[in-house]
This record gives C-alpha cells, sequence and structure tokens, in this order.
C-alpha cells in the first residue's frame, strides 16, 4: 500500500516549511522520534480522506517511526518525484482499461 501514494505539491512545500522552521533536513528529522511523528502527520494529512480513515495517523506515526531508515529513503524519492511531475498533471503511470 505505501507503494500507492504520492506526495503532492502542497504536502512537499509544508514538509519543507516544517523542516525550515525546524532548521533542520529530512534524514536528521527522521532519526527523531518527536520530529518523526511530525513527518508522519504532515504527509498523512495530504492523503486521500478514504486513505486517512482506513489508515490511522497512530498507525502511521508508529509505522514511519519502525521503519523510519526505509521511511527516509521513500519520502526523500516521492518528495524528488513531486518535483518532476509536470503541474496540474494526473498519474500517467496508470493503464488504461
Amino acid at each position: 500500500m505505501i507503494k500507492q501514494f504520492e506526495i503532492h505539491g502542497g504536502v512537499k512545500k509544508e514538509l519543507q516549511a516544517y523542516l525550515d522552521e525546524r532548521n533542520t533536513d529530512l534524514k536528521t528529522a527522521m532519526d527523531s522520534e518527536e520530529l518523526n511523528r511530525e513527518v508522519a502527520a504532515i504527509i498523512h494529512n495530504g492523503l486521500p480522506a478514504m486513505v486517512r480513515k482506513i489508515y490511522s495517523l497512530e498507525k502511521m506515526q508508529k509505522f514511519f517511526w519502525e521503519k523510519k531508515d526505509l521511511m527516509v529513503e521513500f519520502v526523500a524519492a516521492r518528495l524528488n518525484a513531486a518535483d518532476k511531475k509536470p503541474k496540474g498533471s494526473k498519474n500517467t503511470n496508470q493503464k488504461k482499461r
């Protein structure tokens, strides 16, 4: 499931503002339990409502902390993908049925 979500521009901006405000980077934030929980909350807030209902904030925070080394790479990759995605585009990687 985790591979299916994308980080949209609004979440990217909010996350970057959060990191800038604390004068830190993603890796350092993910290594701190308190900041890790905040990063998870920012990303969770950007998920579609149905996904947020199924995948609670507490569950996501626990997962982010327990898998922090994996998640820092994954989140960084998703942030980079958000940079490369043309503005206003939809997911063009899906097969048409």
